[in-house]
C-alpha cells in the first residue's frame, strides 16, 4: 500500500498518551493507556491492507508475512531486552531481577499477558514496579498477527466476496464479548486477546470498506475533528472505576479509525497535521520509544529515592534518546536491508540472538535473581518482603461466602471461647490478625475474623464486592447476639487517594470526604443499633518506601536512603480521617492507636535494630506480632 506520513503521525498521538500517561506529566490524561487501544487499531489496518493487497497481486504467502513481521519487531525488542538485562544486573535486586528474568523470558515468547493476566492489577499500586508490564499489548499483537493472516487466507481462498463480513461479524463477537466478561473477569478481559482482537479488527473493517468504496471528501472532513474529539473525550470521561476494555474502548478505537479515514484527504487540517515532521519522526520511533519508555522509567525508580516531576522529565526525554539510538543503529539497518540481507542470515542471527537471550533470561529466574551479586546480609533483610501474614489468608471475603457462625478456621484467640467479637476490614486486617489472635489467647477471649482486600470497612463504598463485605459484616453481627464488640480495621486511606467508588457511582476527590464521613457514622449506628460496641483503630503510619528492599539497597549500594516518618507528617496525611473519627467518638465510638510505641520520639520507626517493621511499605511483618499483641492487650485494658 501506498505510505501514508498522517498514520505515522497517529503513531505519534498514540506513542505520546502512553508515555505521557506513564512517566504521569499531566494533571489530566490519566486514561493516556488507550494509546495502546489505537496502535491495535492502527495494527489491524495496516496488516489487512498488505494481506489483501499482495493477495491480489499474487505475492502473499505465510512464510513471507511472518518473515516480515519476525524482521520488523525482533531486533528492537532483542535489544531492548539486552541492554535490560545487563543494567538489571547492576542495579536490580535479587527478587526485581528474577521478575525482570521471568517476564523477559515470557515476552520473547509472547505469552506475557498471560502471566499478568493472572498476576498484576494494570492499575494497582504495585504496578508500577513491574518490569516489562507494557509487553502485554506485544503479547497480544502477536497473537493477533499468528491467527489472523491464516482466517483471512481460508476466507479468500473459499470466498473472497465475504471476507468483509466474516470480519466484521469476528469484530462485533469480540467485543460482545469484551463487554460482558469486563465487569465479571476485568483482568482477563483486559490482557487477553478474545476481548481486545476487535480493536485490530475493526482496524481490519475499515481497511477492507475502503478498498470497496471511498468516502466523499466532506466525510473526510468531517471525520478528523471527530476523531480527535472521541479520543480526548475518553480521557476526559476515564475514571478509575470504568472497565477497560468493554465499552469505553470505543472512544479510542472510533476516534483512530475516524483519524485513519480523514487520512484519506491529504488537504485535511487534521492530515497536514499529522503529516508534520516532527509528528512523523515521533511515529517512526514509537515501536523502540514503547519499548524502551518503561523500563527507563522502572531503572530510575531503582536508582532514585524519590522520583520527582524532574527526574519523570529527564525520564520521558532520555526515552526518546534511546529509542531513536535503537531505530538508528538496529531497527533501520535491518529493516531496510543494509544489515543482514540474506533471510536465512538473518533468521540464523534472530534465532541464535533470541535462544542465548531466553537461556539468560531462564539462567536469572532459575537462580532467583542471583542473590550472590550481593552480600548476605542483602538477602536476609529482604526476606523481611515474604514476612507476611499467610495463617489467615483463608478468611479472605469470608463474610461474603456466608459462612455459618459454627464455622471456626477463621476464629482468631482461644478455639474453645465463644466469639465476643467481629474483626473486619482490608489486607491491614491480615496483617495484624496474628497479632490480634495472641492478644485474644493470652486474654481469653475470641472473635470471627473476615478481611477483603482493599476495601473499607465502611458500608455503601468501594466495589460491589466491599459493600457486600460491609453489609454482611452488619447482617453477621445482628444475628449473633454473642458477638458484643465490631473491631473495624483498615489502612484508612482509599478515599483519599483520587476518589472512589459511593453506592456503585464513582464520587472524585472533594466529594468522598463527606460521603465518607455519612456512610462511617452510618455503619457504627447500625452496629450500635445491633447492641454491639464500635472500635475504630486509627491508621497505622506507612514508611517511605518500601522497607525491606530500601535497607537492602542501602546495604548493597552504600546508601543513606531514609524509611522512618515524621509523626507530626503522619498525622497531618490523615487529618481528614481523625476528623471523621471524632465524629464517631461523638456517637460512642471508641478508638484504638497502635503507633505509640514506635513513634515515641516524633519520629515513626520503620525498622528496629535493623529489622523491618513492614513487610513493603504499609503492611506489618509477622515478625512484630508478638510486639504487635501487648500493644494491643495494653490499649484495649485502656478502653474497658
Amino acid at each position: 500500500m501506498t505510505y501514508r506520513p498522517d498514520i505515522d503521525g497517529l503513531r505519534a498521538l498514540a506513542i505520546l498518551l502512553v508515555t505521557i500517561f506513564h512517566f504521569d506529566l499531566l494533571g489530566v490524561g490519566k486514561a493516556g493507556f488507550i494509546g495502546v487501544d489505537v496502535f491495535f487499531v492502527i495494527s489491524g489496518f495496516l496488516i489487512t491492507s498488505i494481506i489483501v493487497s499482495d493477495h491480489a497481486a499474487g505475492r502473499f504467502s505465510l512464510g513471507s508475512f511472518y518473515y516480515r513481521r519476525v524482521r520488523r519487531l525482533y531486533p528492537a525488542l532483542l535489544a531492548t531486552l539486552t541492554l535490560y538485562l545487563l543494567v538489571g544486573f547492576f542495579l536490580f535486586l535479587p527478587g526485581a531481577f528474577q521478575e525482570l528474568g521471568k517476564e523477559s523470558l515470557l515476552s520473547q515468547l509472547y505469552v506475557v499477558n498471560f502471566y499478568f493476566w493472572r498476576s498484576v492489577n494494570y492499575f494497582g499500586l504495585q504496578a508500577g514496579t513491574v518490569p516489562l508490564l507494557h509487553s502485554w499489548s506485544l503479547a497480544v499483537e502477536e497473537q493477533f498477527y499468528l491467527i489472523y493472516p491464516l482466517f483471512v487466507m481460508l476466507i479468500l481462498r473459499w470466498r473472497s466476496s465475504a471476507l468483509l463480513g466474516f470480519v466484521l461479524l469476528a469484530t462485533v463477537g469480540s467485543f460482545a464479548l469484551g463487554y460482558i466478561v469486563t465487569p465479571m473477569k476485568p483482568w482477563a478481559s483486559f490482557y487477553l486477546l478474545p476481548t481486545r482482537a476487535w480493536e485490530l479488527l475493526a482496524g481490519g473493517v475499515l481497511a477492507l470498506y475502503l478498498i470497496r468504496s471511498q468516502p466523499q471528501e466532506q466525510i473526510l472532513k468531517v471525520c478528523g475533528p471527530l476523531g480527535l474529539a472521541l479520543i480526548f473525550l475518553g480521557l476526559y470521561l476515564h475514571t478509575p472505576a470504568t472497565g477497560i476494555p468493554g465499552w469505553f474502548a470505543l472512544f479510542p478505537v472510533g476516534g483512530a479509525l475516524c483519524l485513519l479515514i480523514s487520512g484519506l484527504s491529504p488537504t485535511a487540517p487534521l492530515t497536514r497535521l499529522f503529516s508534520t515532521r516532527f509528528l512523523v519522526w515521533v511515529g517512526v520511533i514509537s515501536y523502540p520509544l514503547y519499548l524502551v519508555h518503561w523500563p527507563v522509567m522502572i531503572v530510575l525508580k531503582e536508582s532514585l529515592s524519590s522520583f520527582s516531576y524532574g527526574w519523570r522529565l529527564f525520564g520521558f526525554a532520555a526515552s526518546f534518546l534511546l529509542a531513536w539510538l535503537i531505530y538508528r543503529l538496529v531497527e533501520r539497518p535491518i529493516r531496510s536491508g543494509r544489515a543482514l540481507v540474506n533471510p536465512r542470515a538473518y533468521l540464523q542471527a534472530i534465532v541464535g540472538s533470541s535462544v542465548v537471550l531466553i537461556a539468560v533470561s531462564a539462567a536469572i529466574l532459575l537462580q532467583q535473581g542471583m542473590p550472590q551479586r550481593f552480600d548476605p546480609s542483602v538477602t536476609e533483610v529482604l526476606a523481611y518482603s515474604k514476612d507476611g501474614i499467610k495463617k489467615f489468608r483463608k478468611c479472605e471475603n469470608r463474610l461474603s461466602r456466608n459462612v455459618a457462625p459454627s464455622d471456626r478456621s477463621c476464629q482468631l484467640g482461644g478455639p474453645e471461647v465463644e466469639p465476643s467479637f467481629l474483626i473486619y476490614g482490608d489486607s491491614h486486617a491480615n496483617a495484624f490478625s496474628q497479632a490480634m489472635d495472641l492478644w485474644l489467647k493470652r486474654t481469653g477471649q475470641s472473635a470471627v475474623f473476615a478481611f477483603s482486600s482493599g476495601c473499607l470497612p465502611v458500608a455503601n463504598l468501594g466495589s460491589e464486592r466491599c459493600m457486600q463485605q460491609a453489609n454482611q459484616a452488619l447482617q453477621f453481627a445482628t444475628e449473633n447476639p454473642d458477638i458484643k464488640t465490631v473491631m473495624m480495621v483498615s489502612i484508612w486511606r482509599q478515599p483519599y487517594e483520587g476518589g472512589m467508588l459511593h453506592l456503585g457511582r464513582w464520587s472524585a476527590p472533594g466529594q468522598i470526604e463527606t460521603a465518607f464521613e455519612q456512610e462511617l457514622l452510618q455503619t457504627i449506628n447500625g452496629f450500635q443499633a445491633a447492641g454491639k460496641q464500635v472500635v475504630l483503630i486509627d491508621p497505622f503510619f506507612a514508611a517511605k518506601g518500601h522497607v525491606p528492599q530500601t535497607l537492602a539497597k542501602n546495604i548493597a549500594f552504600d546508601r543513606d536512603w531514609p524509611t522512618d516518618k515524621p509523626l507530626s507528617q503522619h498525622r497531618e496525611e490523615f487529618s481528614y480521617l481523625f476528623k471523621a473519627f471524632e465524629a464517631a467518638q461523638a456517637i460512642d465510638a471508641k478508638r484504638l492507636s497502635l503507633i505509640e510505641d514506635l513513634c515515641a520520639d516524633g519520629t515513626c520507626r520503620a525498622s528496629i535494630d535493623g529489622r523491618p517493621v513492614f513487610s513493603d511499605s504499609n503492611h506489618v511483618t509477622g515478625s512484630m506480632s508478638e510486639e504487635l499483641s501487648k500493644v494491643f492487650e495494653r490499649e484495649w485494658s485502656g478502653l474497658e
